[in-house]
């Protein structure tokens, strides 16, 4: 009998400690301890990132499957978003859409939708997708810790265009002019009212400025940069889709007298 009981004792001893947390708002200490876990995550800590999970946690992801244990979590963070060196990775919650809900035992819910973003050498930050998360949150061992987490309904995000602003129709002339891209196809630029318009042969797309400079489209996910070697005259467009460059565009000699 002392045998059984040393063997149960034992477990206890072993297992987390699992004691009520400290008076006070749960809702703002567990959405601090998920403020800060992002952070770990957003930094590749991976050092600390691992103190937010509990020993036991499951990770349940609607692509990847299941992960299992803190340790496995943490390796799998390692390897897919922090793995590349060239690539990070940004988390950012949707706003508003988080919302907190107690649950009984010590443990909290986070549900919401996030978004991420990435950026890679000579690329601005780009969105690359979004996804509903469940988080259940428990107090372990002194601390607010994930036990349960599930990322689901991956996919990609609804383009919304930025809002332009207004150039002179000098700065905007300054653009204007005949290009032609990788595949010898020949684009014209010209002035029309408050922005640019790009045509080439039946293809006309307008394009409204970020800065003077930096020019988007309304349609799609379509951003062009021109580019003036030491600030003399422009001689080439960068043209990114969805933060990807897909094209350089250069102007032809007589359109730069």
């Amino acid at each position: 009998m002392k045998t059984v009981s040393a063997f149960f004792l034992s477990l206890l001893l072993a297992s987390s400690v699992r004691a009520n947390p400290p008076a006070g708002d749960v809702e703002t200490a567990v959405r601090a301890a998920d403020e800060a876990f992002w952070k770990t995550y957003n930094t590749c800590d991976l050092a600390t990132t691992g103190d937010y999970f509990t020993a036991d946690v499951e990770f349940y992801h609607d692509k990847g499957g299941l992960t299992k244990s803190r340790a496995a979590l943490v390796e799998s963070i390692r390897k897919n978003i922090c793995g590349n060196p060239d690539q990070r990775v940004r988390r950012e919650a949707v706003a508003d859409s988080v919302k907190f809900y107690p649950m009984a035992g010590n443990r909290a819910l986070l549900v919401g939708d996030h978004r991420f973003y990435v950026t890679e050498p000579g690329k601005p930050e780009y969105l690359t997708g979004q996804a509903k998360f469940d988080d259940l949150w428990e107090y372990v061992d002194g601390r607010w810790r994930m036990s349960r987490v599930f990322s689901y309904s991956h996919g990609g995000v609804a383009y919304v265009p930025p809002a332009a602003i207004e150039l002179s129709a000098a700065a905007l002339s300054r653009l204007a002019g005949r290009y032609t891209n990788r595949q010898g196809a020949d684009f014209d630029v010209a002035v029309d009212g408050s922005h640019l318009k790009l045509t080439s042969d039946s293809f006309t797309l307008a394009i409204f400025a970020l800065s003077p400079t930096q020019f988007f489209a309304r349609e799609r996910d379509l951003r062009f940069e021109f580019s003036a070697p030491k600030g003399g005259a422009v001689d080439r467009i960068f043209v990114r889709e969805n933060g990807n460059m897909v094209d350089e565009v250069t102007r032809k000699p007589d359109a730069l007298k």
